[in-house]
């Protein structure tokens, strides 16, 4: 077994949750008269943590208004948790390479940058407890791809960093699992795509979730 434990990103990766995420975050834009975006432009806005994407959506004029996006990131996240799961799914395959994995030996855990509010019950609702940590965006930490975070999960998971690999969608998930001492997996279905994969410089890049089995075992 090349590899004991698997720690995967969330959005992009397991979960498509691309449409839900355009449609709260175009909600928050509408209450303001702001201008909204199509789920092609919003898969390039989400990926480092909810606060970082109000930031992104707030137009120039208002940025660094302190009450603007406190107010904007509340109403985001009101809305995304009443509605999270209104077309959200697991991609095709995932069920399938979980349990394969999880057959194997192979312990697994999430690590997401979508707050742990919204990450704990989405995972528990579709994956049940096939994952041994379900780690989301908290104060205490930076979110990724800054290390500290990932090496927190790594103790809860009572990995060692040789043996461990980080799969997801996106550079901030490269980064993720390389500041960590990790090697990193891209999944080329997931917001971002195959080319930026590799030019975060992947050690793996694959297109479809049994791909990972071969790679893992």
């Amino acid at each position: 077994m090349a590899f004991t434990h698997v720690i995967f990103d969330l959005d992009g990766t397991l979960l498509n949750t691309l449409d839900d995420l355009t449609a709260a975050g175009n909600h928050m834009c509408q209450l303001h008269g702001w201008p909204t975006f199509t789920a092609d432009e919003f898969r390039f806005k989400v990926g480092n943590g909810q606060p970082k994407l109000i930031e992104r959506l707030i137009p120039a004029e208002f940025a660094g208004d302190g009450r603007v996006f406190e107010q904007a990131l509340s109403e985001f996240r009101t809305y995304y948790s009443a509605h999270k799961q209104d077309r959200t799914a697991p991609y095709s395959g995932i069920m399938e390479m979980l349990d394969a994995l999880l057959d194997a030996g192979v312990t697994l855990g999430v690590l997401s940058n979508k707050d742990h509010a919204a990450t704990a019950p989405l995972v528990a609702q579709y994956f049940g407890d096939r994952f041994a940590v379900a780690q989301g965006r908290v104060d205490a930490f930076p979110p990724k791809p800054a290390a500290p975070i990932t090496l927190h999960v790594l103790e809860l998971l009572s990995a060692d960093p040789a043996s461990t690999l980080y799969v997801g969608d996106s550079n901030v998930d490269i980064a993720c699992g390389h500041n960590a001492g990790l090697r990193a997996c891209g999944v080329a279905w997931g917001f971002r795509g195959r080319a930026e994969l590799e030019t975060a410089g992947a050690d793996y890049v694959i297109d479809e979730p049994r791909e990972l089995i071969d790679i893992v075992l």
